[in-house]
């Protein structure tokens, strides 16, 4: 007798007594479990929605950023290298050419060229008019102010699909200017 007296002792305590549990489940869902009678209860409190994926284009690849590179050097500023992120010929009437060289700083490398010859590639900067027959450099011009030119030149190749230009420009006040550009 006594030991049923126990059995009874035990289980109304388990029926007097709840327990509850809580299990969690990978992912974020949680699970309670109630423990009242011999069967659980199952219950489910909150899902988290499935994440939204959103595709983005991919970005562009540029293999050549920069179209070539122009130094400037034994100028007011020391030693500046420019790359050169845009370049245009632009021809006008008359053999009046104007080469652009935007830079990756800002500025604006602009050329006035003058071809008295097309089948010269080359073009010169001279003091005087009198080798009107020749290709010359007209102006020069930085961030629209005008380059006082010593000396210097400018070749402007014709390749497959634009230009190879390399320019060697002797300022008196802003120093050289030498680089390789394609475009």
């Amino acid at each position: 007798m006594k030991t049923n007296h126990f059995l009874v002792i035990i289980f109304s305590v388990l029926i007097a007594n709840q327990s509850f549990g809580q299990v969690r489940i990978g992912g974020g869902v949680s699970v309670d479990i109630n423990i009242d009678l011999p069967i659980p209860e199952v219950i489910v409190v909150g899902r988290k929605p499935n994440p939204v994926i959103i595709s983005r284009p991919p970005k562009p690849v540029y293999e050549n950023i920069s179209f070539g590179e122009i130094q400037n050097q034994n100028g007011p500023y020391g030693r500046q290298i420019y790359q050169v992120t845009d370049a245009q010929l632009e021809s006008y009437n008359r053999g009046e050419e104007r080469l652009i060289y935007a830079l990756d700083s800002g500025d604006i490398l602009e050329i006035l060229l003058i071809t008295a010859n097309p089948q010269d590639y080359n073009y010169h900067s001279y003091s005087s008019c009198e080798y009107s027959e020749n290709n010359r450099i007209a102006e020069v011009i930085l961030n629209n102010q005008p380059i006082e030119l010593r000396d210097g030149s400018v070749s402007l190749q014709p390749r497959q699909n634009g230009f190879h230009s390399v320019i060697n420009l002797h300022s008196r006040f802003e120093g050289d200017f030498n680089g390789t550009v394609n475009f």
